[in-house]
């Protein structure tokens, strides 16, 4: 029985959750929220989680701050920011600091996402 790895995606924009999650529903099953607010609760319920990917910049939690919750609660879960807009000074320390394992930029390059995902899915899997 082959089943898919769950992953969640938060973006404010619902046209990204959508496309996202049509372009990777056959590899992963996935979760979208709207907010950090709705990714936290989303995260808090499902044990099976194994990646997240979260935009920038939403309103009231940016995409860092919804990953610092995550992290806060289960420092393993490997998380991802994708966004529309450079790497600041922020991205660059969190992915320094092992906040995030990628800085993904819009539009999203598929395979790239598939492997990382994948990537860190199956090395966590073996703990």
């Amino acid at each position: 029985m082959n089943i898919k790895p769950k992953i969640l995606y938060v973006d404010d924009e619902e046209l990204n959750t959508t496309v996202f999650q049509l372009t990777f529903s056959k590899v992963f099953e996935v979760l979208t929220a709207d907010s950090g607010v709705k990714g936290m609760e989303i995260f808090n319920n499902d044990p099976d989680i194994k990646f997240v990917i979260s935009d920038m910049r939403m309103p009231v939690m940016n995409g860092l701050e919804f990953i610092r919750k995550i992290k806060n609660r289960c420092a393993h879960i490997p998380c991802s920011i994708l966004s529309g807009y450079q790497e600041s000074p922020e991205i660059l320390n969190a992915l320094n600091n092992g906040e995030i394992v990628d800085y993904l930029m819009k539009p999203f390059d598929k395979k790239a996402i598939e492997q990382l995902v994948l990537k860190h899915i199956n090395s966590t899997t073996g703990n």
